[in-house]
């Protein structure tokens, strides 16, 4: 583990874009992975288009975004004082606030879009953001208040894709599932965000 932990820091130091984004490529191939496994137990083939585009999305989206989205975080938040508890927090609620729901929305965006339909981004948005931003909720603001609290800045997106490879599967999942079993299965959002999905 030492060899590859050196190996993966040489690489970093070396091209941090291009590993951040192989790293990136790496964690939502394994969560959709995860995601069909139990499909694959029951014998059911593996769906390699399905798994190529989380992949495209790791490596053109967000390992590219996620570099420099944390690096912006880091270079204007605080600087004096990176990982007090007032940056800490401030980090996370821009994240959380503003780059999430972006995120998400630009993800199920562009299954649809490799999917060759990009009629459906809008619907598939607007049935999917709300139920998919609930579990979010349940798991990164905790994992952020520990990436910007303990983790360096350039080790951001391997300690982001660590946690994300369970994640991504349930991205994976919520991308494939109807839109209406995905809108049941959560209470509605509230009057106001319903009145800006509808926008």
């Amino acid at each position: 583990m030492a060899g590859i932990r050196a190996a993966y820091n040489r690489a970093l130091a070396s091209n941090p874009l291009r590993t951040k984004t192989l790293t990136s490529l790496t964690g939502f191939v394994l969560g959709d992975l995860v995601a069909q496994a139990p499909d694959m137990m029951d014998g059911k083939p593996w769906d390699a288009v399905r798994t190529g585009k989380l992949a495209a999305f790791g490596a053109c989206l967000h390992g590219p975004i996620g570099h420099y989205w944390y690096g912006f975080l880091d270079r204007t938040i605080m600087t004096a004082a990176p990982t007090s508890a007032a940056a800490v927090a401030t980090k996370t609620a821009v994240d959380q606030i503003l780059w999430a729901p972006i995120f998400t929305s630009v993800f199920f965006g562009s299954m649809k879009l490799m999917d060759g339909k990009p009629d459906e981004i809008v619907p598939e948005i607007e049935a999917k953001l709300w139920p998919t931003m609930l579990v979010n909720w349940k798991v990164w603001p905790i994992a952020h208040v520990i990436n910007f609290r303990f983790v360096p800045s350039s080790q951001r997106i391997l300690y982001i894709n660590f946690i994300q490879v369970g994640y991504n599967a349930f991205l994976s999942t919520m991308s494939n599932a109807p839109k209406k079993q995905a809108a049941d299965e959560v209470p509605p959002p509230p009057a106001g965000l319903a009145e800006v999905l509808e926008k």
